[in-house]
């Protein structure tokens, strides 16, 4: 089973990297016939400012941007707007200040006067665009949302301003793409761990010290597959506030715990049963591009349970906008943080679906060339700021991009390849998953097909074919199907074998190291306990499916142990009197031996004796085995383990005499009763004979009885003697019975 699932798995493999080999070659050939813009720095510039000033924002404009500052207060006593604003073109590889001619509009100019007149405190925010508007965003108190805005319609190159009075405008979009359901009491299993079923996928809990996500509707256990402590310990399940909210195979959980200040975030796959915290959800999270996953200010989380955190100080942000590309393949997310002004920039690409590092500034601007200027500001004024152009393929729609119209694949779009090659990578990267993904070759069967059936043109070879390795693929997850639930049940028994061997190390390491060892049998048990274990453990590595590192863990946990209390055997041998109790014994054991009277008394008092052999015998080699300096003292304990060693083999001598005695007497009682039997039996079978065949049958029958008498008694010499001569006159019996009824 297991060769044969290795070999699929293989298959599989191999026609994944044919998938993979293929869509490169797709991908050369999409990036030639529609152009290819790729992310690359282009230069670093710097902004010179009258004034020493704080850089805020920026916005492009047409083919200029407008750069907007703070210059300090107590420079100055009336703020004018070329204190705050300054338009710079990117040219010829380096930035041109022009003319305020964008922004000079006198109602404008009368309203920005009358902001700063009336609202001492005011500083400029931030730029927002939102369909064709453009707000200037001032604060005016001491909070981030005391705002005052200007409104502008953005006419091609040129703005338009409209009013002031247009604040409720100013508000950022959905930070949810999603709805938060709250869990009630129909949802609640009570048991001796009670927990809340969220739609009987997950179920999840806070009492009894923490808070503890399952996979499986069982109160009887309170383990799961993600825990962590809570600050009230004795709460009860109404306590907790718990919201969830799924999203494909994710389950997004918001909990709150009894006397908690702040919810707790966490992420649950159902595919790869594994559970993360997030707390990042909290503030904003959206959705990817065609159901990928989900998207936060710092990092992502894909439906395959694939996700990426980026380390930041940043907190409390929120979404800004997203921003696709012409092409289909990339998409840009912005976050946004309104204490501190800095935007973070999430670049997500369909195809390698991942999210490039993320770009965090102050202020940036996106052109329709696609150039991404953006700085990051200073802490304390400054009249040079810097900013970085980089070349991005977020092109506007009018920006056009070198084509071949004449290739085939042009006839199909781009936006197309670019959705089948992301469908085609999720295939692969379901094929990396590890196969505890649930129902893994199942998912790869359905993608696969319901790519090739989706996509009509994947089997041209203007498009190289990539249907060819899709098939392969869902025809080898098929046959997978059927092999991976014979791995399971082996996996499941490997599973149970070890952990019934971990709880019986688990017991004997607890003896061995917790017990006050005072006598030289708790030595002997405990060692004895942790050698059978040991054993037990090393078996364990050949089993199919077994995780190797956990058992050379366990064996070397288990050795490690063995021999400390080897050494504490030794320590306690050199006592005086520390074999005391095996010599009493042995006395002991001699002295029933004239008290036997039947044979099982005797086989049990043999096994006794036989345990204590075994027992000496460990004694010796552990002895033999342990470096100990002293020579003599190794000696000595040997000698006083021989000495009763000496006597235990006299004894078993002795019982070994009294045994046969015993058996003589009671063999020959049993041998006379079955053999009475037989010639009863031989009686019998001769009366109901009535064919020659029966005789045959008859006879055989009560020859296989002779020669289990025979098995029986074969000590006995003279009761082998009798059982030859019975055998003949059996067979003598039913032949002349055979020849009579012939």
């Amino acid at each position: 089973e297991r060769g044969t699932y290795e070999i699929i798995r293989n298959r599989l493999k191999s026609h994944a990297e044919e998938l993979r080999t293929r869509l490169g070659q797709l991908n050369e050939e999409r990036r030639t016939v529609f152009g290819s813009i790729p992310t690359e720095l282009i230069s670093t510039q710097r902004i010179t400012t009258a004034n020493n000033c704080i850089a805020q924002d920026i916005v492009p404009i047409g083919n200029v941007f407008i750069f907007g500052y703070n210059v300090m207060m107590g420079l100055k006593s009336v703020i004018e707007m070329a204190d705050v604003f300054a338009i710079y073109e990117f040219k010829d590889g380096s930035m041109h200040e022009l003319p305020a001619d964008l922004i000079n509009d006198k109602g404008f100019a009368t309203d920005f006067a009358a902001l700063y007149k009336y609202y001492k405190d005011t500083r400029f925010q931030r730029f927002q665009v939102r369909g064709p508007h453009l707000y200037m965003v001032f604060q005016v108190g001491k909070t981030v949302d005391d705002t005052k805005s200007f409104k502008f319609l953005i006419d091609g190159d040129n703005l338009k301003y409209i009013d002031n009075r247009s604040d409720h405008e100013v508000v950022f979009p959905s930070q949810h793409d999603f709805k938060w359901v709250r869990t009630h009491r129909d949802l609640h299993r009570d048991g001796e761990h009670p927990h809340i079923s969220i739609e009987d996928r997950v179920f999840v809990e806070t009492v009894g010290g923490d808070l503890t996500i399952k996979i499986e509707d069982n109160t009887r256990d309170g383990s799961g597959i993600y825990a962590e402590p809570v600050q009230e310990i004795d709460q009860t399940l109404d306590d907790a506030e718990i919201f969830y909210s799924i999203v494909g195979n994710i389950i997004l959980l918001k909990m709150k715990p009894f006397k908690e200040d702040e919810f707790r975030y966490l992420v649950y796959n159902e595919k790869t049963q594994s559970a993360r915290r997030l707390d990042s959800i909290a503030d904003a999270c959206v959705f990817l591009p065609e159901d990928h996953g989900l998207i936060f200010s710092n990092g992502y989380y894909l439906q395959t349970g694939v996700y990426k955190t980026f380390e930041s100080n940043l907190s409390d942000l929120k979404f800004d906008r997203r921003i696709p590309s012409s092409n289909g393949e990339d998409y840009l997310y912005v976050f946004y943080q309104q204490s501190t002004g800095q935007y973070v920039l999430l670049s997500y690409n369909m195809i390698e679906q991942e999210v490039a590092t993320p770009i965090i500034c102050h202020g940036f601007s996106i052109f329709e060339t696609g150039q991404l200027i953006y700085f990051k500001a200073d802490e304390s004024a400054q009249k040079h700021h810097g900013m970085q152009i980089w070349q991005t393929p977020y092109v506007g729609e009018d920006f056009e991009v070198g084509e071949n119209t004449d290739s085939y694949i042009y006839k199909i779009g781009n936006k197309e390849i670019v959705r089948a090659m992301a469908e085609s990578h999720e295939v692969m990267n379901l094929i990396e998953q590890d196969d505890s993904y649930a129902n893994l070759y199942v998912d790869l069967v359905k993608k696969s097909t319901d790519i090739v059936d989706s996509y009509f043109w994947l089997k041209e070879e203007q498009a190289y074919e990539l249907s060819k390795p899709l098939i392969d693929i869902r025809d080898a997850a098929t046959a997978a199907v059927d092999e991976f639930d014979k791995v399971v049940r082996v996996r499941k028994n490997t599973a149970a074998q070890f952990d019934e061997t971990s709880k019986a190390a688990r017991d004997a390491l607890l003896t061995a190291t917790s017990k006050h060892f005072e006598h030289i049998d708790d030595f002997v048990k405990a060692l004895a306990a942790l050698r059978t274990v040991r054993g037990q453990v090393i078996t364990l590595k050949e089993l199919k499916y077994i995780d190797l590192a956990a058992v050379e863990e366990l064996e070397n946990k288990v050795a490690e142990n063995s021999d400390r209390l080897s050494h504490r055997c030794v320590e306690f041998l050199l006592e005086e009197n520390s074999l005391a109790p095996y010599a009493d014994r042995v006395q002991a054991q001699r002295g029933q031996i004239e008290e036997l009277k039947t044979g099982i008394q005797a086989r049990t008092l043999d096994e006794e004796i036989a345990e204590g052999a075994n027992e000496l015998e460990m004694l010796i080699e552990i002895v033999s085995n342990l470096k100990i300096d002293d020579a003599t003292q190794r000696t000595r304990i040997i000698d006083n383990i021989s000495a009763i060693y000496s006597n235990l083999n006299q004894t078993r001598a002795a019982l070994k005499k009294q045994s046969q005695a015993l058996m003589s007497v009671e063999g020959a009682a049993e041998f006379n009763s079955q053999l009475k039997l037989i010639s009863q039996a031989v009686v019998n079978y001769l009366d109901v004979c009535d064919s020659p065949e029966r005789c045959d049958e008859y006879l055989t029958k009560m020859m296989v009885q002779v020669e289990e008498l025979e098995g029986r008694f074969a000590e006995f010499d003279e009761f082998i003697v009798q059982l030859a001569e019975k055998r003949e006159e059996i067979y003598a019996a039913f032949d002349t019975k055979k020849l009579q009824l012939i």
